[in-house]
């Protein structure tokens, strides 16, 4: 019986090692190394619109990371990307009028209604670069959604570096850890579908 019981969690622990190594293999640690000084862009990550299409705790945070980063003058445009997904509310079009509120000229921002998905929102953003010239970008998103943007940002070939944003004020550690392992599991879960 003990020697069944040793081998069921000696197996365990191989598969569960197994899936770990795959995981971290095909899901690369984001690239928060700064190439440059100055990026062409910002590309900022949308998430839901809160009620009455106020922007979201959430979003708030990657949309002031953004400004700060215009204002340092580390990103010289600013582009935000998300459909109505959770609502009715366009994200990008919220985090547009957030940043105006926040003193970002119209001309320096770009929008991308369209993106249901993280990988809608770098694969929908690419040509949107192209367009307007822009070669480069920082990706802003939270620290618990870097690794997964970034795996769609290697995908389609951009040349980045991750940016995460602060976390929403009065939100602890569980807060961020719940996020972190509901974005990985639900990675691994779609890994196995054959969806990446």
């Amino acid at each position: 019986m003990k020697k069944r019981l040793f081998f069921a969690a000696g197996a365990a622990s191989g598969m569960l090692l197994s899936n770990y190594v795959t995981f971290r293999a095909v899901f690369a640690r984001p690239e928060k190394r700064w190439k440059r000084e100055r990026y062409d862009c910002a590309v900022v990550c949308g998430c839901p619109a809160g009620e009455g299409g106020v922007p979201s705790r959430v979003m708030k945070t990657r949309v002031e990371k953004a400004v700060e980063l215009w204002r340092e003058g580390k990103a010289e445009k600013l582009i935000f990307s998300g459909a109505a997904v959770k609502n009715s509310y366009v994200e990008a079009e919220v985090m547009k009028a957030y940043a105006r509120t926040l003193g970002v000229p119209d001309d320096v921002v770009i929008t991308e209604p369209e993106a249901v998905s993280t990988y809608h929102n770098m694969k929908l953003v690419k040509p949107l670069m192209e367009k307007n010239g822009l070669k480069n970008c920082i990706v802003v998103t939270n620290s618990w959604h870097l690794r997964k943007a970034a795996h769609y940002a290697d995908k389609f070939g951009f040349d980045h570096v991750m940016c995460p944003a602060e976390e929403p004020e009065g939100t602890g550690k569980f807060y961020a850890l719940w996020h972190y392992a509901a974005i990985n599991l639900h990675m691994y879960l779609n890994f196995y579908r054959g969806l990446y």
